[in-house]
């Protein structure tokens, strides 16, 4: 590879993360939105009460924290109208190449019951580290706690299930994965670094690592399909099992810390996830990133290379 190339590669490799650090920067400021109007309204209720600005902040503090669930709901509205119109405007118009798979009815099922047996292996897999290391996952769960996301409600159900799976997807295979196809043609390539952006833009060590894993298989049927909607329906599967999987722990194991219990349900569920992706079957494709390329209109990239 010469020097040109290795920049040019190295230079597309930083432009397909961009929309990865934009989603960070749309997170942080509609925190920061969220917290200027608590604030604004805490001190306006409570003008007459003689409150030090210590016990003012606390107040803030405490009403920001109960209504995390509603800055979530309120980025993913807006991750769903900026990252929705990038994808509509840059590539909705475009035609699915030539050749491209369709999923049937079967194929659909599948992709549902791939997204719960990733549920329960990933959430298995978090259990036992949880277990066998109490401390390191501490914080992880208390900020799923302080967040909302433990417990199903209409805003959770609307901002985990339905807005997050649409606006990630359009991000993350929408946008990210095509950009990603200008640093090399090779599928694979492109497919882990649109997994890496997947796993950035949630923002904390944990859940970047599974959501790295998960954005392998999302970008894998993005890569089969060319579907963006398939990759909407497998990521929205995962994050509404995520609301039963309790149950089925205390089902099968009502004393989960048996690791050895919980160990054999999530060999049993990786069993299945390369059952099914078996199943699925492999990317027909022989070089899916230069046909993505063609589809875009954009020449492929000399000598190389492109999921929630």
């Amino acid at each position: 590879m010469s020097q040109n190339s290795f920049w040019k590669k190295a230079g597309w490799f930083i432009v397909a993360l961009l929309p990865a650090a934009l989603s960070l920067i749309l997170q942080f400021g509609a925190a920061m939105v969220f917290m200027f109007i608590i604030a604004f309204v805490t001190a306006f209720t409570h003008h007459d009460a003689g409150l030090s600005q210590g016990q003012l902040m606390s107040l803030v503090q405490d009403a920001y924290m109960s209504n995390v669930s509603w800055i979530v709901l309120f980025y993913q509205i807006i991750g769903v109208f900026v990252f929705g119109l990038w994808y509509f405007f840059a590539y909705g118009k475009k035609k699915r190449p030539a050749g491209a798979e369709k999923p049937g009815i079967k194929e659909l099922a599948m992709i549902v019951a791939l997204g719960a047996f990733l549920q329960v292996f990933i959430s298995g897999i978090l259990g036992m580290i949880s277990e066998l290391f109490p401390d390191l996952l501490e914080g992880y769960f208390e900020m799923m706690k302080t967040a909302g996301i433990t417990e199903m409600t209409v805003i959770t159900f609307i901002a985990t299930v339905i807005l997050a799976p649409i606006g990630e997807e359009l991000l993350c295979r929408g946008v990210i994965f095509r950009l990603a196809g200008k640093v090399s043609a090779k599928f694979w390539v492109a497919n882990c670094i649109q997994a890496l952006a997947f796993g950035i833009i949630h923002a904390n060590l944990v859940q970047g690592a599974y959501a790295f894993f998960l954005g392998l298989i999302l970008g894998y049927i993005y890569g089969k399909y060319r579907n963006i909607w398939a990759c909407m329906l497998l990521h929205g599967a995962v994050n509404l099992s995520s609301n039963f999987v309790d149950i089925l722990w205390e089902t099968l194991l009502p004393e989960r810390n048996i690791v050895p219990g919980v160990g054999l349900i999530c060999a049993l569920a990786l069993v299945l996830i390369l059952l099914d992706l078996k199943g699925l079957g492999p990317i027909k494709h022989l070089d899916p990133v230069r046909s993505l390329e063609k589809e875009q209109g954009d020449p492929a990239v000399p000598g190389g290379m492109n999921m929630v």
